[in-house]
């Protein structure tokens, strides 16, 4: 099975590079590349044209979209969205697909920009009309598309960890994986156990890191005394000024809050200049080129986060972890570079579970029905419970610390201290 699986999907991240923008998580047809063509060439005539011969959901397929970072800075963990999801398409075929049918994932890239993420969306709402949606990896893409599919009634599966778009009143809209809250709140817990007090915050200047630095803020409350507050813009690569900043500051602590790219940077510079206390942040400080990039000097580093990619397979938290990193693996040969791979393959899942649980999957109201029914999914982020309907599925999340190269659990940890 494991082998059949590797061929197809294989086949589909093939088609999906070839089209540049648009795929099948089975074999697309030359129309599917002509459209996703057309699109990228602006003619929205001719892509509506050769999408009309070859999208959407019919007798024998149910039609699900996906859109994320996969060129651009964050390209990475628009990679990881999109092969998380095809295993879990892959998987739901062989488990019997939508009632019978086959599921198809078209996939689109929103190249790293909102404007990018407003393209593709508007593409799979109003021309292969997806009756799902798995969202962006980057909060800020989702939160440029939401008000379309809302009006659509299109569901979108978030896989961004900020806080602003779900409680927000959104219907169609929910989450793949935990917000950014949980980490936070594990975190923030974790500076209280090693008796933090002088804190610095260093963060990136974008909405992630704005509203990430205002959540930990308030769950930080008056425990802690904030000496230093530093912002970096998304293209910097020389930290110097904001280091020098926090050195003054006396703090010994620093929180960090960036996307894993400059994070990295950012580590490794703070541990040259001299800063040897812990640094604490969100789950991007758990992607392994954190520890690739920075090296020795991610040790001490504390995240919150409700996945990691562990260092081997059978070091998986979980069963259904374990279980999705074997396949992983199976097929790709390496453990995954980011858990951004776990939100793809939970959003699909969630999706996938709703469509088959509907009374009538092609009616909108019908299909939101049986998302927020979903109380008790066990997806590799945790339990996902939708029933209150917020968009929120997982309530929890834990802390690692980084230590001797290794994410570890940071309660096992301290215990042995």
């Amino acid at each position: 099975m494991k082998k059949a699986l590797s061929v197809l999907l294989a086949l589909g991240c093939a088609v999906s590079l070839a089209a540049c923008g648009s795929s099948s998580s089975s074999s697309s047809g030359s129309s599917d590349t002509t459209a996703a063509q057309a699109a990228d060439s602006g003619d929205t005539a001719e892509a509506t044209e050769a999408a009309a011969s070859s999208g959407g959901s019919d007798e024998d397929t149910v039609l699900i979209g996906l859109y994320g970072t996969i060129t651009g800075t964050n390209a990475i963990a628009g990679d990881m969205l999109q092969k998380g999801a095809q295993i879990a398409v892959q998987e739901v075929n062989e488990s019997g697909g939508i009632n019978g049918k086959t599921l198809e994932l078209v996939v689109y890239d929103d190249k790293s920009s909102p404007e990018g993420a407003v393209k593709a969306v508007t593409r799979m709402v109003e021309v292969d009309h997806v009756l799902g949606i798995c969202a962006s990896n980057l909060s800020p893409d989702i939160l440029a598309t939401v008000d379309i599919t809302e009006e659509a009634k299109v569901i979108q599966v978030g896989a961004g960890t900020s806080t602003a778009y779900c409680n927000a009143g959104y219907s169609y809209m929910f989450r793949g994986t935990a917000s950014a809250a949980l980490p936070n709140a594990a975190f923030v817990a974790a500076m209280s156990d090693m008796g933090a007090e002088k804190v610095a915050i260093v963060s990136i200047a974008s909405e992630n890191g704005v509203s990430g630095v205002a959540s930990t803020k308030e769950l930080m409350g008056d425990k802690f005394e904030i000496v230093c507050e530093e912002q970096y813009q998304p293209t910097d690569t020389d930290f110097t000024g904001q280091i020098a900043k926090v050195l003054a500051s006396g703090a010994d602590s620093v929180v960090l809050y960036g996307t894993t790219a400059d994070s990295a940077l950012v580590i490794k510079q703070l541990r040259s200049s001299g800063f040897d206390g812990y640094i604490y942040g969100p789950e991007a400080l758990g992607v392994p080129d954190i520890i690739n990039v920075a090296g020795d000097a991610a040790n001490g580093v504390i995240f919150g986060s409700g996945a990691i990619i562990p260092s081997s397979v059978e070091e998986a938290a979980t069963d259904i972890e374990k279980s999705f990193l074997e396949t992983y693996v199976s097929i790709y040969g390496v453990l995954p570079l980011s858990d951004v791979v776990y939100r793809g393959y939970d959003s699909a899942w969630l999706i996938a579970t709703a469509l088959r649980n509907a009374e009538d999957y092609t009616n909108p109201e019908s299909l939101r029905e049986a998302f927020i029914n979903i109380t008790d999914y066990e997806g590799i982020a945790g339990t996902y419970d939708f029933s209150d309907e917020s968009g929120e599925g997982v309530a929890s999340a834990r802390s690692f610390i980084v230590d001797g190269g290794k994410n570890v659990l940071f309660e096992t940890w301290l215990a042995n201290q």
